[in-house]
């Protein structure tokens, strides 16, 4: 029934029996000692069973763990591997990148040479063999990817690729100059690429 409060089975035990309330409580206490020690026999034999799968299964896992290191061994000699083949491209590359570029040099150098070793040659002469010489040399800036950089006068001026050396006032320039505009170019220049190997050298109005 609900409420109505639940018997101690030990007490009814020395109800029946005349025993002391003193010697029930002891009573009681010995046996749940009892019960658990006896639970926790059984969990710790529990345990010592399974050492055998425990066992087996650590070897399993160190065995796995051994293949996973050979492979990360292996896997870092390669990559080593690549770095230093990497390293000896990169070593060739800046000796040799230069062979092509020099060997149309060479040509232009042996145009000149032959300008110069011819005796009693008249301008007309003399100024075919430089221009000759000068469109060796534009082949070969253009086979090496080199570009001149060569402003328009009135275009705006551009840091990135223009050297202002000087500045005119809009008063000295003709009508249709804006501030900050190439009036001048005094040097074109040369890149390789986006890369600037040398600005165009500019006067700027101001």
């Amino acid at each position: 029934m609900m409420g109505k409060d639940k018997k101690d089975p030990y007490k009814e035990i020395a109800d029946s029996l005349d025993i002391e309330p003193d010697n029930i409580e002891l009573g009681s206490q010995f046996i749940e000692g009892e019960e658990a020690k006896a639970d926790n026999d059984k969990t710790h034999s529990g345990y010592i069973s399974d050492n055998g799968d425990d066992n087996k299964v650590f070897e399993k896992v160190e065995r796995e763990l051994k293949v996973e290191q050979e492979k990360c061994l292996r896997l870092q000699a390669e990559m080593e591997n690549i770095r230093k083949r990497g390293l000896v491209e990169v070593s060739n590359a800046r000796k040799y990148a230069f062979e092509s570029f020099a060997t149309n040099l060479i040509s232009v150098a042996d145009s000149l040479e032959k300008a110069l070793s011819t005796e009693e040659q008249s301008i007309e002469h003399l100024t075919s063999g430089v221009q000759l010489t000068l469109k060796q040399m534009t082949q070969a800036f253009e086979r090496a990817n080199i570009v001149a950089i060569q402003p328009d006068v009135g275009e705006k001026f551009d840091p990135n690729w223009h050297q202002a050396v000087s500045t005119k006032s809009i008063e000295q320039l003709d009508d249709g100059f804006e501030v900050g505009a190439v009036c001048e170019v005094l040097q074109k220049g040369y890149k390789i690429s986006d890369r600037v190997i040398r600005p165009a050298i500019v006067v700027v109005s101001g």
